[in-house]
């Protein structure tokens, strides 16, 4: 029987418990290497190098090669290297065997450089440098196909000048910046790259250029990338206190929590600095704690980037049932979408750009279930018949309501207020007795 069944027993052996954890876990350790070696691939180019030698010569074609799969950052790392690829004798230069110098090529360059193939070599007439013309085959990092994705950076907001220095407003920040950057990350829409540990990141890559990890992995350095935007802002307010009461007829003291903030934040395209994105969001709660708030704001922010750039797409209508273009955390089951219909494309009268495509809401659906892709939905209300939902265009977006968490705040203020009513009395009776 195998150890990681439980045959409807209520009780599992320990043994076998263990036994099963234990093999699970060398499955997944052995699996873990196969992920790394497999971007690890090769790319084969043509290269011409010139030198007094031609051992000379070989190196600067090698070093033109490197530039082309892997660019000047490991080709530099190579150079110096590469200097030292001829022997000695007596003070003497000595010429090695093409098979031994590939494999001091190849040592010399940590396995950069798989092999090469002399394709002409020739003496330039009148001078007394050599060229030389390679076919190499270098060792080169495969990107994750991910980065042809939308590549986006969420960058430290500031503070604005009245609360810096504020702990609140710092630890609000933080919360926010990392919380909006799961959000993205979570719609599987873009290509999220880290400015948060760029230290740790450099440790890690000077690492691979040490005797004790494997050659090939030298092809990793020089892969980082650049990106297509960063989200940015101000903190403009941060604040977490609580407000008391005291009655006066009881001397009881009612506490309640004040937690709130204010941001503005854009979207700038790195290439250009131009704004594609600007909004302020605001939140304001009387329970729980800064973090999420925190977490609730950057939701909702992250929501409406998503929705600007990639509204969620009806892909295919069942019936009643339709299947949504986005899962994951970033789509709740339970909640309810307005479904609305796209129309022609709309062109600015001005600039005469394209300012997207009209839109009608026809509907409202709620979500049933939620994958880590896709989402599926299910029609509460239809202005249209249900044929049309299968010739046109359709896109969901959030409805505008009132939230579980804004509920419970309003309750509180409602509360709040009640409170007041009673201290307002209280002052009055008082006032009354004086007169």
């Amino acid at each position: 029987m195998h150890p990681c069944r439980n045959d409807g027993r209520k009780l599992i052996d320990m043994r076998s418990f263990s036994l099963c954890i234990g093999l699970s876990l060398i499955v997944f350790i052995g699996f873990l290497p196969a992920i790394s070696e497999a971007r690890i691939g090769s790319r084969t180019v043509e290269a011409v190098g010139h030198g007094t030698t031609v051992e000379g010569a070989i190196d600067r074609a090698l070093v033109s090669g490197i530039t082309q799969v892997n660019g000047a950052a490991i080709a530099s790392r190579a150079r110096s290297s590469l200097s030292a690829a001829t022997a000695t004798s007596d003070g003497k230069q000595v010429s090695q065997s093409q098979k031994s110098f590939q494999e001091t090529i190849a040592k010399r360059t940590k396995g950069i450089v798989q092999s090469y193939e002399i394709l002409s070599q020739e003496r330039q007439k009148g001078s007394s440098l050599y060229r030389v013309k390679l076919s190499i085959t270098v060792a080169t990092f495969k990107n994750s196909p991910q980065l042809k994705r939308l590549r986006m950076a969420v960058l430290p907001l500031r503070l604005d000048k009245s609360i810096k220095g504020s702990k609140a407003a710092g630890r609000f920040e933080e919360y926010f910046r990392r919380g909006l950057e799961n959000y993205l990350t979570q719609t599987r829409r873009f290509a999220m790259l880290d400015r948060s540990f760029i230290k740790e990141q450099s440790n890690e890559l000077s690492f691979l250029t040490t005797p004790a990890v494997k050659q090939e992995e030298m092809a990793r350095i020089g892969n980082r990338v650049g990106t297509d935007y960063i989200v940015t802002g101000i903190v403009e307010k941060a604040y977490s206190y609580v407000k008391k009461v005291k009655m006066r007829t009881t001397g009881r003291v009612i506490k309640t929590p004040q937690i709130g903030a204010r941001i503005t934040y854009r979207i700038l395209d790195v290439a250009s600095t131009q704004v594609k994105f600007a909004a302020t969001a605001k939140i304001h709660r009387e329970s729980g704690s800064m973090s999420a708030a925190a977490d609730a704001l950057s939701a909702s922010v992250g929501q409406k980037i998503l929705n600007a750039i990639f509204p969620v797409y009806v892909l295919s209508v069942d019936g009643e049932t339709l299947t949504l273009g986005q899962g994951g955390d970033t789509v709740k089951e339970g909640a309810v979408y307005s479904l609305i219909k796209l129309g022609e494309e709309i062109i600015d009268p001005y600039t005469r750009e394209s300012l997207g495509q009209s839109e009608k809401a026809v509907g409202s659906v709620r979500i049933i279930d939620t994958q880590s892709k896709l989402s599926t939905a299910k029609v509460l209300k239809l202005n249209i018949g249900l044929r049309d939902l299968m010739r046109d265009d359709f896109i969901v977006r959030p409805r505008k309501g009132i939230s579980a968490a804004a509920k419970k705040a309003k309750k509180m203020k409602d509360l709040e207020k009640e409170f007041d009513k009673e201290f307002d009395k209280d002052d009055d009776e008082d006032k009354k007795e004086k007169w």
